[in-house]
C-alpha cells in the first residue's frame, strides 16, 4: 500500500490555545473555524481571520481565507479572530 493511501497519523493541534486531535494531512478555513467556535453558524455579521504557525517546511507562518487549506503537522498553532460588524 502506497502512503498516499494511508491514514495520516493523529496529531495535537493548537487552536485558541487549546489542543485539538486532529486525523487528516489539511485542515481548511472552514474547518479551523469550526473547531475555535463551534456550532456558531457563521452569517452576515461576522467575518474571521485564520492565522497559522509552527507550519511545514516554507509554510511555517501565514494565514487561510475561506476555502483553501494548508496542511498539518504536530503542534501546528492557529490563531482564530472573531470581527463583528456593528
Amino acid at each position: 500500500m502506497s502512503q498516499d493511501n494511508q491514514k495520516p497519523k493523529p496529531v495535537t493541534i493548537i487552536v485558541n490555545a487549546r489542543p485539538h486531535t486532529w486525523e487528516a494531512k489539511d485542515i481548511t478555513y472552514e474547518q479551523a473555524v469550526e473547531l475555535a467556535y463551534p456550532g456558531q453558524q457563521p452569517n452576515d455579521q461576522d467575518t474571521y481571520t485564520v492565522r497559522y504557525s509552527r507550519g511545514h517546511n516554507g509554510h511555517g507562518t501565514g494565514s487561510l481565507t475561506a476555502s483553501h487549506s494548508v496542511r498539518v503537522k504536530k503542534e501546528m498553532v492557529f490563531d482564530v479572530y472573531r470581527t463583528s460588524r456593528s
